[in-house]
């Protein structure tokens, strides 16, 4: 009995690993995706036909072990700046994974293998959907995601999104681990196994024959501007928030800035809390890095600067607040809000600013502190501020017109809101043309971290069809084209300026117009397969009772 329990936490340690080390600049190992549940599946079975007691804690806990060395493996690089936001984003995703798994063990139990089998799929997909649009969401490890590299494999996400990519994937899988269970019991490979063969071989190349024709023939309206990204290169921990002058550091941009504009050039984009203190919102006319980016464009009137601050926004005594509002120091009563923002400014008075709204989870916000208010207190104090910030009201985007007249509506994303596909969808559809995303990316050091976020960048990219102009502080800094392609990139802990032309698009595509309908549909269907799951439980409890 022992050293069948030491095989099946081999094979779950084996499912773990095959899972990690196929992900973007862990292992980059992308094919072993399609069979990397495959260990998992069988201990799950095994396990299941012992028909000893506590079999269902069992297969949870085989289950907890692959999922924690998988988030583990692939995302260890988030305690270098908050151990208690690894703790929550790896204890707590690896027990939502494991929950999913064993929901799926007890509808193949309680319900039989073919529903069993398919309810995996609408289980992990209509949970990485809910992920996406609660509290507790950490999405990074979205199947999906583990293309970002794969540009030419998933031209399709134009259609489907990430979750098309997760869809890809279980059903891979699971339609290869059931075709080897029923060879495996029948005597003889008949006509039905040939069958689910041909289906597998369809299920991988067709999806990579129509994202092959759609690289080669998917053409950009050439409708070009000159964007510039800098990339100050400033050490988020010993310099940005302590060690060197606001005025060093906003110094340096402008310089870097002044070095790549020429007289096309339309849009420049600084990084994330490129002004690294934080700013009361009703005085951004007057600071320091305002004043010297009003200067620039004094000396080029047709630039539109977008730059990354911290921002704070008072609430005079009486005036309605937000669920993250604090009171102010001075027992004036007076209230106010923390904010990571970028702004845009240009040759016209205003200013244009985006306050995030996408957060990351126990940096940035703690989980439910609407209702439980202790919980704010145990955020992590990142980049000037602690305690949970406060958040945009809804999408916006920031509107300008070229030298020539055309419509530049930037899509502003701030770090972890890039990875956010649905989210963005919304930018799109209120006229967003180019992408522009601001982040720091320095606090993951040299470690997977970075590369994986810049490659997420190409994944919106194929699926809003839309050019990115992204800008890095400490990160690498690109510009990306509406196939995913690098156009250019910065090097690493590198300071430089990249210069070149974006296309803008007006086009809507399917997946921007519709979202994650793949996710609305999975989990409808996985809703209607539990409730079947619990009738047929309770009346087998019932019918033995009455036995």
């Amino acid at each position: 009995m022992l050293k069948s329990y030491a095989k099946y936490l081999l094979l779950s340690l084996l499912t773990g690993f095959m899972l990690a080390f196929s992900w973007p600049h862990t292992g980059n190992l992308e094919w072993l995706i399609f069979i990397g549940f495959l260990p998992l599946l069988y201990v799950e079975k095994k396990i299941s036909d012992e028909g000893l007691r506590f079999t269902s804690l069992k297969v949870f806990g085989m289950a907890y072990v692959a999922f924690f060395v998988f988030n583990v493996t692939t995302t260890w690089w988030i305690r270098l700046a908050s151990p208690g936001g690894m703790v929550l984003a790896e204890v707590f995703n690896s027990l939502f994974m494991a929950t999913v798994f064993w929901l799926f063990h007890l509808t193949r139990k309680h319900i039989n293998d073919k529903v069993g089998y398919a309810s995996l799929v609408f289980y992990w997909i209509g949970f990485e959907y809910l992920h996406i649009n609660w509290e507790l969401s950490w999405i990074w490890l979205t199947l999906g995601n583990v293309f970002a590299n794969r540009i030419y494999w998933i031209q399709w996400y134009e259609y489907t999104g990430s979750l098309g990519g997760s869809l890809w994937v279980l059903s891979f899988n699971v339609l290869l681990f059931y075709t080897l269970l029923r060879i495996r019991q029948a005597e003889g490979i008949k006509r039905l196994f040939i069958l689910r063969l041909i289906s597998l071989v369809c299920l991988i190349v067709l999806p990579l024959a129509v994202s092959f024709i759609l690289f080669n023939t998917y053409r950009e309206a050439i409708d070009p501007i000159e964007v510039v990204v800098v990339q100050p290169n400033i050490d988020p921990y010993k310099d940005k928030f302590q060690g060197m002058h606001e005025y060093d550091q906003i110094d340096r941009l402008i310089r870097l800035s002044e070095e790549k504009i020429t007289e096309n050039t339309e849009l420049v984009f600084g990084p994330e809390t490129a002004f690294p203190l934080g700013y009361w919102e009703h005085e951004l006319d007057y600071i320091y890095g305002t004043e010297k980016v009003r200067e620039l464009i004094s000396r080029h009137p047709e630039i539109k600067y977008v730059v990354g601050l911290s921002t704070i926004k008072l609430y005079v005594k009486g005036e309605e607040t937000s669920p993250t509002a604090r009171y102010l120091n001075d027992g004036s009563g007076n209230m106010y809000d923390f904010y990571n923002t970028v702004m845009q400014v240009d040759s016209s008075p205003d200013l244009q600013i985006y306050r995030k709204s996408q957060l990351v989870l126990g940096v940035e916000k703690m989980p439910f502190t609407a209702k439980f208010k202790l919980l704010d207190k145990l955020s992590i104090k990142l980049g000037g501020a602690s305690g949970s910030l406060g958040t945009e009201k809804e999408p916006l985007v920031f509107r300008s017109k070229s030298r020539d007249g055309r419509e530049i509506n930037v899509i502003p994303a701030i770090c972890y809101e890039s990875i956010f596909s649905e989210y963005l969808t919304e930018f799109v559809k209120k006229g967003g043309n180019i992408l522009g995303v601001v982040t720091n990316d320095g606090w993951w050091g040299n470690t997977p971290g970075f590369a994986q976020h810049l490659a997420y960048s190409r994944l919106r990219a194929i699926e809003l069809r839309r050019s990115v102009a992204r800008s890095a502080n400490t990160g690498i800094s690109a510009l990306i084209n509406q196939k995913g392609e690098f156009l250019q990139k910065s090097a690493w802990w590198t300071e430089d300026a990249l210069r070149g032309e974006l296309n803008l698009n007006n086009d809507i595509t399917f997946y921007a117009e519709h979202g994650d309908y793949i996710g609305r549909i999975a989990a409808f269907f996985a809703v209607l397969i539990v409730v079947w799951f619990m009738v047929r439980f309770l009346r087998r409890n019932s019918k033995l009772d009455q036995l």
